[in-house]
């Protein structure tokens, strides 16, 4: 009776080990570094020097709505309901065809994720903007994700992206660092990623650099984040001098200063002895300045059930000769993704200031010029109107 036992019980495992093997080992695994396709349809827009263009940098939550917890959030849901999903990327792409960016930079993208239906959100997002040049890249990608029990997150694709009125070139995916945690948990988890690529600039020796990421939001400390903000790092420090560049997205990291003990929710994250992001601030400039970085409004991070963000854990990095004119955190959107959308308006063919600076009136709060020196925060002159993670699977979805 025991031996018969015990051979079912071997059956068993074989059953569900042989599956999650072949699953593991044949896991994608990106290169370091490739190359990735440039897509472009109808006619681009020239770039040139002196020309002023609108940014967007925006976490779109794969268009899953707010109105579900996430099992990585702390709640149960997975899957999210069809007619959520088409609402949500109908308002999101809704959202860019009114902003009508020049240069979109997103992050979790589906393309064809079970969560979210097999639908490709990036279809509807490139009708939005008219056709403009696209690129995007994986980074979580599996067959089939056998987390969290027993509702399953199956089939997963979830992307960076680019969208670009201008013309672009040279586009290639860089591999971070990953978490710190077992070959078979590396294998369904987020292969976090830096994707970048050049516009053409008419009138400059260089083309515009652009970059957009997304960093690890359930590292805790383990020194993964130090690590991917090291590659963020290397690659704006290696932009030959008199080349314009950008490099936003989600970092997950709060602004130096900020005690994450203030926080109410998901304070535990920030577990690094020292915050990464001093690395790159002040060092690198942010289109809202060094010392507006703790402005409540500019914080872009919104928690399951929150009304109002609580952090600011999105950035915009930029350098070489370009002027930010503007600058907002676009609140009006809150509706629509746990991240708001970061607008900012740039000019190409001046050099940038220091990093502590405020040019153009875009280094204030949503856009407020500094104030002289002893002029009261209430008292600052609007530049321009403003816009009215514990996971109990340890599954680094990618959200926050």
């Amino acid at each position: 009776m025991r031996r018969r036992l015990l051979r079912i019980l071997l059956a068993l495992i074989a059953v569900i080990a042989t599956p999650l093997g072949i699953l593991t080992f044949t896991a994608y695994d990106p290169p370091p570094e490739a190359p990735a396709d440039v897509r472009c349809a109808g006619d681009q827009v020239t770039l040139r020097k002196g020309d002023a263009f609108t940014l967007v940098s925006w976490n779109i939550q794969f268009s899953a709505s707010r109105k579900h917890q996430f099992f990585y959030d702390g709640g149960d849901v997975v899957q999210v309901p069809r007619a959520d999903v088409d609402e949500t990327l109908a308002a999101i792409a809704k959202a860019l065809r009114a902003l009508g960016p020049d240069l979109a930079l997103l992050q979790e993208v589906d393309r064809g994720s079970d969560r979210t239906h097999r639908v490709d959100q990036l279809g509807p997002l490139l009708d939005a903007l008219k056709d403009p040049c696209e690129v995007s890249a994986p980074y979580h990608r599996a067959r089939f994700v056998p987390f969290p029990v027993p509702d399953f997150l199956g089939k997963v694709d979830m992307n960076l992206a680019v969208l670009s009125r201008f013309s672009m070139r040279q586009a290639a995916r860089v591999q971070l660092p990953l978490l710190k945690e077992s070959r078979i948990r590396q294998a369904f988890n987020l292969k976090r990623a830096l994707l970048h690529a050049e516009v053409p600039v008419e009138g400059l020796s260089h083309p515009l650099a652009i970059a957009v990421t997304h960093l690890s939001a359930f590292s805790r400390g383990d020194g993964t984040l130090a690590e991917q903000v090291a590659v963020l790092e290397a690659w704006m420090s290696a932009r030959p001098e008199g080349q314009p560049w950008i490099l936003a997205g989600d970092l997950n990291l709060l602004p130096p200063g900020d005690d994450p003990k203030r926080l109410r929710v998901h304070s535990e994250l920030f577990a690094d002895e020292v915050n990464p992001i001093e690395r790159l601030l002040p060092r690198f400039q942010e289109i809202f300045g060094a010392r507006n970085q703790l402005d409540t409004e500019n914080r872009t991070y919104l928690p399951f059930g929150y009304q109002e963000p609580d952090r600011k854990i999105d950035y915009v990095f930029y350098g070489g000769p370009i002027e930010v004119e503007e600058a907002e955190v676009l609140r009006r959107y809150s509706a629509l993704s746990d991240h708001l959308p970061v607008r900012a308006v740039l000019r190409l063919g001046e050099a940038a200031g220091r990093p502590g600076d405020v040019r153009g009136g875009g280094g204030g709060s949503n856009g407020q010029n500094l104030p002289p020196p002893g002029v009261p925060p209430h008292e600052r002159v609007p530049y321009h109107p403003s816009d009215p993670d514990s996971a109990p699977s340890n599954i680094d979805t990618g959200t926050g």
